[in-house]
């Protein structure tokens, strides 16, 4: 009776991690971009709640052949420099650049940070937003990065 019960207990925590894996999939997908070239796409994560100071807003990574970028609903502040994310307890990599006032664009760390989104299970972004006055600081989010190694390697698009 008791290896029997064993064995149960061991099947059901096999069932639970197989559908925490499948669950974690979906948190990373492969999107075509309709650009004009052909087999374009984005790896793009799921959208995660963060406050601009006023309301709570998403935030989403994407991820495509040459940057990786953090794009959210507000507009972002880059006058404080303090755009950017780490990996697990890596470092802290700072963004490059704005672009469409709401995406924190990473191009001259590509390389690194598909490295260490393929390695880790977590990244932390931080951003600032505006116009908050007074400034309500750096606002931050965690995204899982399981799943990520399977949409990367799925998207051939991304791979330069």
């Amino acid at each position: 009776m008791r290896s029997s019960r064993q064995f149960s207990m061991a099947a059901m925590a096999c069932a639970a991690a197989l559908n925490a894996a499948e669950a974690g999939a979906v948190e990373w997908e492969v999107k075509a971009v309709n650009d004009g070239k052909s087999g374009a796409c984005l790896i793009v994560s799921e959208k995660k709640p963060i406050s601009d100071g006023y309301q709570e807003v998403t935030a989403q990574i994407l991820v495509d052949s040459k940057t990786v970028a953090v794009q959210s609903d507000s507009v972002l502040d880059g006058s404080f420099s303090d755009l950017g994310l780490t990996v697990g307890k890596k470092d802290y990599v700072k963004a490059d650049r704005i672009a469409k006032e709401r995406q924190a664009v990473f191009e001259s760390h590509y390389a690194e940070l598909v490295k260490l989104f393929k390695a880790g299970l977590a990244t932390t972004v931080q951003l600032r937003f505006w116009p908050t006055w007074p400034s309500k600081g750096p606002q931050t989010a965690a995204f899982s990065l399981i799943g990520f190694t399977r949409a990367y390697d799925e998207a051939k698009c991304a791979q330069p």
